[in-house]
């Protein structure tokens, strides 16, 4: 199998996990990597302990871009890739600040640390939105806050999930926004809806994950709550420019909402991602 990340943000933009080749094994080639967004860094780490956990061998080649691959060393991408993982190219040495108030590096989430990687969102939420929109902050706070609880419950596996948060002031990209990202190696959307006898009949990925953006779908049996997904969407998007994607098995949905409106996008997609991944760009107008 092959992973071949080329560009800016490949994996949210186009990238997809070709199963040609070898099966057992995975190639990671990031050698034409310009720049990674969260969803690109969570979802690869995600991606790389599946195939691990399938026995399958690891290779993963560096990006031939020096600021590539030293965003990629930075983040602990690499700190965070199955033990055995043969990595070629230039490493680069470990140097960093401390950069809390502006970023979350690629972070295992697991049941026991949720609720410590919560208050560590919290002062990287509040700092970004500080002197614009608090009301804003809590929004996406409390978004965040439910996709950390949607993975932990929904997608709790052997191999867990991976986060990464991200602030950007607008300096060396297009615009001032908040990023988050968090990749699941769980059941999946589809299986987890259909443990409810009433989405029996869903057999489209992405369909289901349609399905479980709209409000109180999402619970299994008596449990009603199921809003995650529709309160990520509609807390947000009151406060600003929400920009939201979320894919699993063979199937993605692409959400853009602002305080007038909001549209859904789903589609098909040509291979197949191991639980579910979900990653929410916010940004206040005017900032």
């Amino acid at each position: 199998m092959e992973l071949v990340l080329r560009g800016a943000r490949p994996l949210a933009e186009a990238a997809f996990l070709s199963f040609e080749g070898p099966s057992d094994s995975l190639i990671i080639d990031a050698t034409n990597l310009t720049f990674a967004c969260p969803l690109d860094l969570a979802g690869v780490v995600a991606t790389a302990h599946w195939a691990s956990e399938c026995s399958m061998s690891i290779v993963f080649k560096m990006p031939t871009d020096s600021g590539a691959a030293s965003y990629l060393q930075r983040m602990d991408v690499l700190r965070h890739m199955p033990s055995r993982t043969v990595i070629l190219g230039r490493v680069p040495p470990e140097g960093r600040g401390d950069h809390r108030g502006t970023l979350l590096e690629v972070t295992a989430l697991n049941r026991r640390n949720a609720d410590d990687l919560a208050e560590r969102l919290g002062p990287l939420v509040k700092n970004f939105y500080a002197g614009q929109s608090a009301a804003a902050g809590t929004a996406v706070f409390v978004a965040c806050g439910e996709l950390l609880t949607n993975a932990v419950e929904h997608g709790d596996s052997n191999t867990g999930a991976f986060i990464v948060a991200q602030t950007y002031t607008g300096t060396t990209t297009e615009e001032q926004r908040f990023e988050f990202a968090v990749c699941d190696t769980g059941v999946g959307v589809m299986d987890h809806l259909k443990k409810n006898p009433e989405h029996a009949y869903l057999t489209r990925d992405e369909l289901a994950i349609k399905k479980a953006i709209v409000a109180g779908v999402s619970g299994i049996g008596t449990d009603r709550r199921g809003n995650g997904l529709s309160d990520v969407i509609e807390r947000t998007r009151t406060h600003g420019a929400v920009s939201f994607q979320i894919r699993s098995g063979k199937g993605e949905v692409k959400v853009s909402g602002s305080p007038e409106s909001h549209t859904e996008v789903p589609k098909d997609r040509p291979d197949q991602t191991s639980g579910t991944w979900a990653w929410l760009s916010h940004r206040v107008p005017n900032r």
